[in-house]
């Protein structure tokens, strides 16, 4: 490990901090917005391993809040590209790249092995199927959300509840307002990016105490996150808490 590349990191972590982070593997779910800033952050602070999973291709539409991509990214595979641009930031590091969609039949194969699983895939399907095998494997994970001008990142781990203790069950109808339609402001998937590797950053090193049993909100119009603590559902068929 380059001590001097991480020397300002490592005057906050300390090098067992950093030593924890090189040892590390992360899946990254989506290649968009959220997980853009997160792929970049969690590679410029030395994460050891990190694994990209997504099957879209950079659009001219992503541009605005997708920092990995430009203009002559356009039609391109975005993990391969981002493989690409993050290994010139830090060549020290593994990236691996899955140019695929993470579902109920290939979810198991891809979560299993990582020390920690960062959401930010705009399917609502999709994340009750990482929280249900994240549980499954003990797998604790960060989910982070962005709509409008507001986003939201929760830290699960099954000792302290699920995703399913907050929303038991995947919504029938289409209720739930998605970024497609209702539009997203580009800087804000940068400041919810940023706090899930930062919060990633922490929970790698054994800081994710601050965490636990919160939901992290964020208000662009008024530059104010909050905590909103939740409890864990006693009843829960998925974590048995």
């Amino acid at each position: 490990m380059n001590v001097e590349r991480y020397e300002r990191q490592c005057k906050v972590i300390g090098l067992t901090g950093q030593e924890k982070l090189r040892n590390s593997s992360i899946l990254i779910v989506g290649c968009g917005g959220l997980g853009c800033p997160v792929a970049l952050y969690a590679t410029s602070a030395g994460i050891g391993k990190i694994t990209i999973i997504d099957d879209d291709i950079v659009s001219l539409s992503n541009l605005h809040r997708q920092i990995l991509f430009g203009e002559n990214d356009i039609g391109l595979s975005k993990v391969t590209v981002a493989k690409e641009k993050l290994l010139q930031i830090n060549s020290g590091i593994e990236i691996i790249d899955i140019n695929d969609r993470l579902n109920v039949n290939n979810a198991d194969e891809y979560i299993s092995g990582h020390d920690l699983v960062i959401v930010g895939c705009d399917n609502i399907a999709t994340r009750y199927v990482i929280n249900d095998i994240c549980c499954k494997k003990h797998i604790p994970y960060i989910n982070a959300s962005v709509l409008g001008d507001e986003g939201a990142i929760t830290f699960f781990d099954i000792t302290h509840g699920c995703y399913r203790c907050l929303f038991p069950d995947i919504p029938t109808d289409n209720s739930i307002p998605l970024p497609d339609n209702v539009g997203v402001l580009g800087p804000l998937v940068g400041v919810i990016g940023t706090s899930a590797a930062t919060m990633a950053i922490e929970v790698l090193i054994g800081n994710e105490f601050n965490y636990i049993n919160k939901i992290f909100t964020f208000d662009s119009k008024t530059l104010r996150m909050k905590a909103f603590p939740f409890s864990a559902d006693k009843h829960c068929n998925n974590c048995s808490i």
